[in-house]
């Protein structure tokens, strides 16, 4: 089947946002979008029914159809069909286009009005045909958007079942519990080292000594098994090698994630490290433990320009341990539990990336005169 390409000029209009600051309103009868969503209410519009909306600025990839006036801010596009262009077919089309390849953008994503209205092209059939599309289009969606909300329902549920016995863990204690401060069960207890600035310095990289940042440890799940930097002796010398085995916790940036390091490596000034004494204490225990101190330990860290904590938030605080047999039995519990709920989640988000490649496939039949 052949569809006329037409130019975007030829088929839409393009609706630039503006500064919500004069028209926000807690109370306002139209919503206030950005590329992201609803970011609030206002007393007037700019964007008439049936409209989609597509980032100018930093989500550029995300269409979002909004079926009543609204305003857009500077930040997002509004696109508005011709008469000849039903709305819902070229929000489906937008839905299946890759926006990126338009991207002008040096450190944030951006779209230029005048570029897309004379560079992207848009399959057009007759109106009815369009009808036609979206109506299969609107029910299979609707099917597939269903079967993500339950799969993004289940693998919220999932991480939720491994909090609650966590946190289970360790607000029901048994007897025998005491409190201990951090230093009273490490052998060494510190923050990392990173004294060279520019820390990105290019002598200090490339060697045989792993760097790990705050990054590795919050997408670690528990262990940290790998490691995309590494010093060299320059780089060492102006750092610290902590010792495999080491429990490893985020005082900036992501802040109170924690992870055990499986290899001897160098961690910054942002992370503390924890290399526990094993007459006292179980490192994979300390780990989980702090992780179920976490939303407290965030808590501590709020206030500041940008959220922290740092060695002076340990100072004084304690920790509940129970002897060191008991401290390996809940760490291997844990462990086990643990590995059976990663399996699950992975089986969930490779269910959510299938139901996402469906989405593309039948758009793409769809903008090729193939659905039937």
């Amino acid at each position: 089947m052949s569809w006329n390409l037409q130019q975007w000029k030829s088929v839409l209009e393009i609706k630039s946002g503006r500064s919500h600051k004069q028209v926000k309103n807690p109370n306002g009868k139209y919503s206030i979008y950005g590329s992201g969503g609803i970011m609030g209410y206002a007393d007037n519009f700019i964007c008439n029914e049936g409209t989609t909306i597509i980032g100018r600025k930093g989500t550029i990839n995300s269409p979002i159809y909004v079926e009543k006036k609204f305003w857009n801010v500077d930040t997002a596009f509004g696109l508005s069909p011709s008469e000849n262009i039903e709305s819902k077919f070229l929000y489906y089309f937008c839905l299946g286009y890759d926006f990126t390849k338009h991207d002008k953008g040096t450190t944030l994503p951006s779209l230029v009005k005048k570029d897309l209205l004379v560079n992207v092209f848009m399959p057009v059939p007759s109106l009815e045909e369009q009808k036609r599309i979206v109506e299969i289009l609107d029910e299979a969606f609707e099917g597939i958007d269903r079967a993500e909300a339950n799969t993004k329902k289940n693998l919220a549920n999932t991480q939720e079942l491994f909090d609650s016995y966590l946190n289970k863990v360790f607000t029901e204690k048994g007897d025998g519990w005491v409190e201990r401060n951090l230093k009273d069960i490490a052998i060494e207890f510190g923050r990392g080292k990173s004294k060279h600035r520019p820390r990105n310095d290019k002598k200090l990289y490339g060697g045989k000594y792993p760097f790990i940042q705050t990054g590795d440890i919050r997408n670690s799940n528990h262990i940290v098994k790998k490691y995309s930097q590494t010093y060299n002796e320059t780089g060492l010398a102006q750092s610290k090698l902590w010792r495999k085995g080491t429990v490893c916790i985020t005082i900036a940036a992501n802040i109170a994630e924690t992870a055990v390091l499986d290899f001897d490596a160098c961690i910054p000034d942002s992370i503390i490290g924890i290399y526990v004494d094993e007459n006292r204490a179980n490192n994979i225990f300390v780990e989980y433990m702090l992780q179920s101190f976490k939303l407290f330990l965030q808590a501590k860290g709020k206030g500041s320009a940008q959220d922290n904590i740092n060695m002076g938030t340990f100072r004084n605080q304690t920790f509940p341990f129970p002897d060191v047999n008991t401290q390996k039995i809940i760490a291997d519990n844990l462990d086990d539990l643990s590995k059976k709920v990663y399996k699950l989640e992975k089986i969930y988000q490779r269910k959510l990336k299938a139901l996402a490649e469906l989405k593309q496939s039948i758009l793409q039949k769809a903008f090729t005169g193939k659905l039937t």
